[in-house]
């Protein structure tokens, strides 16, 4: 006897999204039901949005690189972001691969970890952990985008997860990224104390909350690999020196 199950192309995606950038976020607009900029026609045809100027993040789920798509983003880009782990215990299952392509080609990049602690010691944890599995990325990012902390404050823990990394990431900038409404709610006191905040929020125009980074649509086409991806432009008076240098 055969059993045939059918899922979704919508369950399919989400599943493979769990735990990579922007996943809390698109859980979000989904439930407010708002309308998201998010359709390539719409991102090209935008006078505000330049695609030339577009940083793209990646993870597993655009699968390992190859040293041609390399040396195609290298042309085309300053750098790129790459998910190194999902929480601290799973490490993205292309990042050894891709990481190690761009430095062979000298090409720089940031990591952002999806983080899932429930409370400062375990943001402590997350923080040391990105670093131990990208010493020679340029800049870091806690993608704290869903509440996970289950004791104490969420200030405190993200807080916690900054002084963390700082000890091993020298004058490398540090990031926080999430939404608006997300970052209000639960790390007000905490997203100053980064280095720079980075924005998710799929509409034409820059927003206007301060940030360095605006990650605009999760669906431009990334001609260099062929396939549609998430694409982040930076904030304004923001140069991408600030980032690799």
């Amino acid at each position: 006897m055969m059993l045939i199950i059918n899922v979704s192309s919508e369950k399919v995606e989400a599943a493979q999204e769990e735990g990579t950038m922007g996943h809390g976020y698109k859980k979000y607009i989904e439930n407010e039901n708002q309308n998201t900029f998010r359709n390539k026609q719409e991102i090209e045809e935008s006078s505000t949005v330049a695609k030339d100027d577009s940083i793209l993040d990646l993870s597993e789920w655009q699968g390992e690189l190859t040293s041609a798509q390399v040396k195609k983003l290298k042309a085309n880009y300053d750098f790129i972001i790459l998910r190194a782990q999902y929480g601290s215990d799973y490490k993205d299952a292309a990042f050894d691969t891709n990481s190690k392509l761009l430095s062979a080609n000298n090409m720089k990049y940031g990591v952002y970890t999806y983080s899932m602690y429930e409370n400062a010691s375990e943001a402590r944890t997350e923080a040391k952990s990105l670093y131990n599995r990208a010493p020679n990325a340029s800049f870091y990012i806690n993608d704290y985008e869903e509440e996970s902390v289950a004791s104490g404050d969420t200030n405190a823990s993200t807080l916690a997860w900054l002084n963390e990394m700082r000890k091993y990431s020298g004058d490398k900038k540090v990031l926080l990224y999430s939404y608006e409404d997300f970052m209000v709610n639960h790390t007000a006191n905490a997203v100053g104390s980064y280095d720079g905040y980075w924005l998710a929020s799929y509409q034409e125009t820059q927003p206007e909350r301060e940030h360095v980074l605006w990650q605009y649509t999760d669906s431009y086409y990334s001609s260099e690999l062929d396939q549609n991806v998430d694409a982040n432009v930076l904030g304004p008076n923001v140069q991408t020196s600030w980032f690799i240098n």
